[in-house]
């Protein structure tokens, strides 16, 4: 009764559709992985369409007006982009240094979405692969200001752990070719780097959100406030 009374508020049903459409290219990324769907594909009938969905919440939820949305979605641009890159400085090093990574995620991503993996990366497969991997960042980021509000900044660390290991477990590992954790390439390094990435990751975002002044209330709060409105 309760999820049926938070359903029926207009601005938490836009809400969890823009959580949807953050979840697609993580989601996607793995389903190509199963074999099941290209990314290709997947880019052109998923990916591009829930971005663009997302984006057109942000822009209704600014003519609405819907503050609480804005604010979230706006945040999560923000610390997502800044996470992002420093999750990409740890990645590097460790690729470049320690030879912990077989390849460049974000260019394989971008082969694998414009369809030329078998031509190799150019500029335009680059910046799609890069723009997709912002793109998550922002994405993973908005999920979880979505579902725990902007909490404490080792809450955001211990959620970042939580999507290495999960990326670590997921089919992904098949197409880098490097067994689960990274055990068939690099047992220590590849392990070590993703959780170091992530960890840069949620930890810069989870501070940003945490020093942040705008307001912003997770699901589950907007559920208890209405619970308590309501009686």
């Amino acid at each position: 009764m309760r999820l049926l009374r938070l359903l029926n508020n207009r601005n938490t049903i836009v809400m969890l559709v823009a959580l949807m459409a953050a979840s697609i290219s993580p989601l996607a990324f793995t389903l190509s992985a199963t074999g099941m769907y290209t990314f290709h594909w997947l880019g052109i009938y998923a990916i591009l369409p829930a971005v663009i969905i997302w984006f057109s919440i942000l822009a209704y939820s600014a003519i609405a007006p819907n503050k609480q949305l804005m604010n979230i979605m706006m945040l999560s641009i923000m610390a997502g982009i800044i996470g992002t890159i420093a999750m990409e400085i740890v990645r590097s090093i460790g690729f470049s240094y320690f030879n912990a990574m077989p390849g460049d995620l974000p260019m394989l991503m971008g082969v694998k979405l414009t369809n030329q993996f078998m031509i190799g990366p150019n500029w335009w497969s680059n910046l799609i692969g890069w723009s997709d991997h912002f793109w998550n960042g922002i994405g993973f980021t908005f999920i979880y200001l979505v579902l725990f509000g902007k909490g404490k900044w080792w809450l955001a660390t211990l959620y970042s752990i939580t999507v290495a290991t999960t990326f670590m477990l997921s089919p992904v590992m098949n197409i880098l070719g490097v067994g689960y954790f990274g055990q068939e390439f690099a047992p220590i390094a590849f392990p070590l780097t993703v959780y170091l990435a992530h960890i840069a990751w949620g930890t810069t975002f989870g501070l940003i959100a945490q020093k942040s002044t705008k307001h912003i209330e997770s699901l589950y709060e907007k559920e208890r406030q209405l619970w308590i409105e309501m009686n």
